[in-house]
């Protein structure tokens, strides 16, 4: 029987799933079970569900590594951005399917203060992402220096790119382009802040067509 903290901060295993830690590195998995009991409907229920999770992990990249670094110091952020997709993003059912529903992902969570006045555009022309956003420094904890993060997800193709420490609260805008071959594609884009201590709750921003 396994023995984690840092899936969902239990002892042993949930159902089929077992979070636990090897060489210092944090991995899920599905836990063993008879041949007698390997295929009862709860099982291969939450064997769906995990599969969906740990599929748009794997799709959206480590960003998480940043977005949640110092939001539960009790668990890894990779545990924390899973439970998020779980408990807050996942729909569907074993009939037709689980997957992840892009408009609930939260790509960083924290209690710094974000820019509420955030928009972004995408010029297909020149495969150009634009954000711009008004410099709110001295609202609440928010700092002149704070950074922005973004991930731009490409749906249609499951993949996608993702920066961090881009460019500084005050500057007001940053620009930065995707993969020509990603014209048509549909695509979210998800922005947060980040202090270097704390970060903010994410944003997304909008879905596009690339």
């Amino acid at each position: 029987m396994a023995k984690s903290k840092d899936l969902f901060k239990f002892h042993g295993k949930l159902d089929d799933v077992v979070g636990y830690k090897r060489y210092g590195q944090h991995y899920d998995r599905m836990a063993g079970c008879t041949h007698t009991t390997s295929n009862t409907p709860k099982q291969l229920d939450i064997r769906a569900r995990f599969k969906a999770v740990t599929s748009f992990i794997t799709n959206i990249g480590h960003v998480y590594n940043e977005g949640y670094r110092h939001f539960n110091n009790a668990l890894p952020a990779r545990s924390s951005f899973f439970r998020q997709l779980w408990y807050d993003a996942l729909i569907g059912n074993m009939t037709d399917g689980y997957s992840i529903d892009p408009t609930k992902v939260m790509i960083a969570r924290g209690p710094l203060t974000p820019c509420h006045t955030i928009a972004a555009s995408v010029a297909t022309a020149t495969q150009t992402i634009t954000i711009s956003w008004s410099d709110n420094t001295g609202v609440g904890d928010a700092q002149a220096t704070d950074q922005l993060m973004y991930c731009f997800y490409n749906m249609t193709k499951q993949t996608n790119i993702y920066g961090n420490n881009v460019a500084a609260r005050a500057a007001e805008t940053y620009s930065t382009t995707y993969p020509a071959d990603w014209s048509g594609d549909t695509c979210y884009l998800y922005v947060a802040w980040s202090s270097g201590s704390s970060e903010s709750v994410s944003k997304m921003l909008g879905v596009f067509s690339a």
